[in-house]
């Protein structure tokens, strides 16, 4: 889905005012729809496409409703793909209407004031207080509310609390987060449960910002928590060998022994008795070739798929892209140039004719799914195939390229090298070689 904000200069009313617009693609479909805000075009920032933060500009009252406009179109488009159906126009107006013209009661629930906290409230009921306003919370930069992920990890964290609590007949409570209460956790997570040393880590950390939170309001925190080490052990992540790679980039789906495999799989998944909403195979199997290369576009550009599916032409700059990563806002610095293993230039110029909307390629829907299939036409059983590991692939096989580590970060948009290590796997047989080749007593 590519989702875009225009200010509409030509309409601009009487007391100077311009209407703000969007137009939302996904899947060869276009809606342009008004968003209910205007602005002054001098307060209009036309590079980021919101507006600017100088007095006067309501910009802390319209860039959150832009932004959650955009949210639940993704999530709109999420639903759909989910439940295995195309998203229609009129679905997604639906879906709209709630953020484009709230109800009074959901406009006053929206700006009442947050009720002040109560010393009596529990642990666990301070805790899902912090949850619920971490939900509705707008990141500064970005003006999204916190992704699904990360709420749900939120969640996870208070469940595993309470299993701790319940398990060990230990009421927790803010003055009880001291070292005594650490060990015990510790030693019940990792000795009892055999978690692994991050996932302790993971709940720590997200506990220290909790109670950083009741801080805030307050709150009589036991300081000790402060102390609270946060261990965490690097662990590498899986990523595509380039000769794994290059077995995806070979697949020839015009080849006799591909359409037979191919025709396999569809007679395979798709019941006999369900002959009469049986796809096309033809169009199905073009699908398949799509999700390959939608596969192979994250892995020349290290995008993630969101940004990849709104990749066009007009990012396109001589030999670079130029791509404003959509989750964190941040610019991506990208390569345009063909080598002996990244072709990102041959595979645009494939479809340049072909896509929709001056995208390098067509959208691809439910491409995970389609990608299993890929995965069993290429022969790949270490790992699973999805577009998440074409971002890993483009990171680690560009460090084997000898591509410094900084420059690869200004392509994909990290900032810190902790953050971008999350990205980086190991081939091992890239790596015995490169041992090998400055090794002087080397066979």
């Amino acid at each position: 889905m590519e989702i875009t904000r225009q200010l509409r200069r030509d309409r601009i009313n009487k007391r100077g005012f311009a209407p703000i617009h969007f137009t939302i693609c996904w899947a060869g479909n276009r809606l342009r729809i008004g968003s209910g805000e205007v602005v002054r075009p001098e307060h209009w920032d036309e590079e980021s496409h919101k507006v600017k933060a100088v007095k006067g500009s309501y910009y802390n009252q319209i860039n959150p409703k832009l932004a959650a406009i955009e949210e639940a179109a993704e999530t709109a488009l999420y639903t759909a793909e989910q439940a295995h159906r195309l998203l229609s126009e009129e679905a997604l107006r639906q879906a709209l209407e709630p953020v484009l013209k709230p109800g009074k009661a959901s406009a006053t629930e929206a700006t009442a004031p947050a009720a002040p906290l109560q010393q009596s409230l529990g642990f666990f009921q301070l805790m899902e207080q912090w949850i619920q306003e971490s939900a509705r919370k707008l990141h500064p930069t970005t003006f999204r509310p916190m992704a699904k992920t990360s709420l749900a990890g939120l969640k996870a964290t208070k469940a595993r609390f309470e299993q701790f609590s319940a398990t060990k007949k230990v009421p927790l409570t803010l003055q009880g987060m001291d070292n005594a209460f650490y060990m015990a956790f510790r030693e019940y997570m990792m000795d009892e449960l055999g978690q692994e040393t991050n996932t302790f880590g993971k709940h720590i950390a997200r506990l220290r910002t909790f109670l950083a939170w009741c801080e805030e309001q307050d709150l009589p925190v036991n300081r000790r928590y402060r102390k609270f080490a946060v261990p965490k052990v690097y662990v590498g992540v899986d990523a595509l060998t380039e000769h794994e790679l290059r077995r995806i980039q070979r697949l020839d789906f015009s080849s006799e022994e591909v359409q037979k495999r191919l025709l396999e799989i569809h007679k395979a998944t798709h019941s006999k008795a369900n002959s009469d909403q049986m796809p096309n195979y033809q169009a199905w199997a073009a699908h398949v070739r799509l999700a390959r290369d939608k596969f192979l576009e994250c892995a020349y550009t290290g995008l993630r798929i969101s940004d990849a599916e709104r990749l066009a032409w007009h990012h396109v700059k001589g030999q670079m892209i130029h791509l404003k990563a959509g989750k964190t806002q941040r610019e991506c610095y990208i390569p345009f140039y063909d080598d002996s293993l990244f072709h990102l230039v041959a595979l645009a110029n494939a479809y340049e004719h072909r896509s929709h909307d001056d995208l390098l390629l067509p959208t691809c829907y439910r491409v995970n799914e389609f990608l299993k299939i890929v995965q069993q036409l290429a022969g790949i059983t270490r790992l699973n195939l999805t577009t998440k590991l074409g971002r890993k692939t483009f990171v680690t096989l560009k460090l084997y390229q000898g591509v410094p580590t900084r420059s690869i970060m200004q392509a994909t948009g990290h900032t810190t090298e902790s953050s971008f290590n999350h990205y980086v796997g190991v081939d091992t047989i890239s790596l015995l070689e490169q041992f090998m080749r400055r090794s002087p007593n080397a066979a």
